[in-house]
């Protein structure tokens, strides 16, 4: 009697796998056979694959990687609550415990007004843990800390991950907050302004996203968040012309779907141009923290291009954004700040030229800043994760930023005798540019009904409009502007070429514009 064929059962991976090379135009027959399953059931995967799709977008790849079903739990959003929630508490550290775990489940239960009878039993946390490939080691013992041993291990595991790519292929993108008009402490504006009625300048912040390939060949146009979808000083301005990637959030705050939309809108398109512009294979890494307002890894794929997380407890010794980049952009920024405050072109006070400055301002500041990082010093950031690259190994001059703003420092009233302690707290990276979620958020989150997307029209100080230019005034400024071109030393062809454009462009519809009202006037 023939004995029957053993049954295989396909991890979720293996069958996004299947479906993705069907979709490429590989023969069923032949992966049936690769993967040891018979055509029928490689059919039966293509009829539920945008249910296989969707289940595996929403759930973390070390757990797809181990289970074959997309069965979920009974109380699928207080899952995704308590999943959020975890995942919070192990970025910041804090060692979590079973017991822990199931009296978190039944206070988000009771929040989200679930099913009365729930119990957060043991059956229920060990099948919450096997659905997210969370093992006891995970949730026990001391508090995580920047693990120079678990680093060294994860190096290996990089190697690995990377030995298809090209260091232009490698990118590492990590947020910040900003407060964009606040002062060095001992300031006397910063003194002043603590006792100025309805003004906080040290409360007014942004979030800055930043992103570079290993190569520092391609640094992308920042992402910045401000709390107004779209401020007064934006008015009759063509939101394309910014220099950055603007979305709004109440807060200011990056969260996933802002992350996602970054991925989608900017990284990916990007990227992929990039690739083409170099002769490189369509495909790149993006590596993030683990933070709670980044989405999933499987979430964040389009095609070949696809992000990875870095273990929590080695993010601080290995990504390369923490390792000074993002404090040299804010060095950066804060040295354009200060000489715009310092110039003597009005009689006006510092704390009085800080409240006319508005969100267009520290854009066009950041950009700048972002544009002027030191290509070497992006370089150089990747040494501690990816020391194998040549030119990491060069020992690079101290930066002065520190220096030059130091001296810019001294020269604000009362900060004369200022220090470089002054400085690093004043530049320090220690807002992540992500809020911390409460447990409301975390419920309203999966529920759908977070207001925090909602656009918030509230104006900051300094926000005039921007006032419409007619053809006939630029014409003649632009006009103006390319003689002082085209007159100074330091000029380029270049320079002197895009004047004429925009002179060109200015003067050609002043004359349409001329024309048009000649037309109806004869009309009428």
């Amino acid at each position: 009697m023939a004995s029957k064929c053993k049954h295989k059962s396909c991890t979720l991976k293996e069958k996004l796998e299947v479906l993705k090379r069907l979709h490429k135009g590989e023969s069923a027959t032949q992966l049936s056979k690769e993967f040891g399953v018979g055509k029928a059931t490689i059919s039966d995967w293509k009829k539920n694959r945008g249910k296989i799709e969707q289940f595996c977008t929403t759930t973390s790849e070390k757990t797809i990687e181990k289970r074959s079903k997309t069965t979920v739990s009974s109380y699928e959003k207080l899952d995704e609550a308590l999943f959020l929630w975890f995942t919070q508490e192990r970025q910041k550290g804090i060692p979590i415990t079973g017991p822990l775990i199931q009296e978190k489940a039944l206070q988000l239960n009771k929040l989200m007004d679930g099913d009365v009878s729930f119990t957060a039993s043991r059956g229920f946390l060990d099948r919450w843990k096997k659905r997210h490939g969370i093992r006891q080691l995970t949730i026990t013992g001391e508090k995580l800390s920047a693990d120079n041993e678990a680093a060294v291990e994860y190096l290996e595991e990089f190697k690995c991950i990377i030995s298809s790519y090209s260091p232009q292929q490698v990118f590492n993108a990590d947020e910040t907050g900003l407060n964009f008009k606040a002062l060095p402490t001992k300031s006397l504006a910063s003194q002043e302004e603590r006792s100025a009625p309805g003004f906080k300048m040290d409360k007014q912040r942004l979030t800055v996203l930043a992103c570079s390939n290993a190569s520092a060949t391609n640094k992308l146009p920042l992402m910045v968040i401000g709390k107004s979808a779209k401020p007064r000083c934006f008015k009759n301005m063509n939101m394309n012309s910014l220099p950055v990637f603007y979305r709004n959030q109440k807060k200011a705050w990056m969260d996933r779907a802002l992350f996602k939309e970054w991925f989608d809108k900017q990284f990916v398109p990007k990227v992929k141009a990039l690739n083409k512009e170099n002769g490189l294979p369509p495909r790149a890494l993006l590596l993030i923290d683990n933070a709670p307002s980044h989405p999933e890894q499987m979430q964040l794929v389009c095609d070949d291009i696809k992000a990875i997380f870095l273990p929590p407890n080695v993010t601080s010794i290995l990504q390369p954004m923490d390792q000074g980049v993002l404090q040299a952009l804010k060095q950066n920024y804060r040295k354009m700040l200060l000489r715009s405050l310092l110039e003597d072109n009005e009689e006006l006070t510092i704390l009085d030229k800080l409240m006319k400055m508005n969100i267009k301002d520290v854009i066009y500041w950041v950009a700048e800043a972002w544009e002027n990082s030191c290509k070497e010093s992006l370089q150089k950031s990747w040494k501690n994760l990816w020391p194998e690259l040549e030119f990491v190994q060069t020992v690079f001059p101290p930066t002065k930023e520190n220096c030059e703003l130091l001296q810019l420092v001294k020269r604000m009233s009362g900060c004369e005798n200022a220090e470089e302690e002054c400085v690093e707290e004043w530049t320090a990276v220690h807002d992540c540019g992500h809020e911390e979620y409460t447990d409301e958020d975390i419920v309203a989150a999966v529920q759908g009904t977070s207001a925090d997307l909602d656009a918030d029209d509230s104006e900051e100080e300094g926000d005039a409009p921007t006032d419409v230019v007619p053809h006939t005034a630029a014409a003649s400024a632009l006009d103006l502007a390319l003689r002082y071109v085209e007159q100074h030393a330091d000029a380029t062809p270049t320079d002197v070429m895009f004047m004429r454009r925009w002179r060109n462009i200015a003067s050609s519809s002043r004359f349409s514009l001329l024309r048009q009202k000649e037309i109806t006037d004869f009309i009428s």
